[in-house]
């Protein structure tokens, strides 16, 4: 008997400096952040973690994960997992780490999701210039 193949949907994506695995399985997030702040350009950024929490969904899936330039055309990373879900109440976390991942000027960028190479999600990440002086 064949499953029917459901897509999942995306709970939610969180952005952060660093992802840790802990004692008996739980996740610790560090550095939770919206946008990015950088005193000159272009800025390397040398580590953040991108997260995807999915659910509702049945069977094998591709995901990828895109970071875009501000002209929503130019890829700057990419990386793709697969993951499986039995179902329709089972969830799934992707943990995506970019490691100096270079800005090329401010604006906001793109976090995109495709599932099986559908486009899901779209989540805006502003990188700004700011004074030297305020960048910690």
């Amino acid at each position: 008997m064949a499953i029917n193949k459901v897509r999942p949907a995306l709970v939610h994506t969180i952005l952060c400096d660093d992802v840790r695995q802990e004692a008996g399985g739980k996740i610790s997030l560090m550095g939770l952040f919206e946008s990015i702040s950088a005193g000159v350009f272009p800025a390397l950024h040398p580590r953040f973690a991108i997260i995807n929490e999915w659910t509702g969904g049945r069977g094998e899936f591709l995901c990828r994960i895109r970071l875009v330039a501000p002209d929503r055309k130019t890829v700057l990373s990419e990386s793709d997992s697969k993951f499986v879900l039995f179902g329709e109440t089972q969830r799934h976390r992707d943990i995506s780490i970019r490691f100096n991942t270079t800005f090329p000027a401010p604006g906001t960028y793109w976090i995109e999701m495709l599932v099986d190479n559908d486009p899901v999600a779209l989540v805006p990440l502003p990188v700004q210039q700011v004074s030297e002086q305020t960048v910690h």
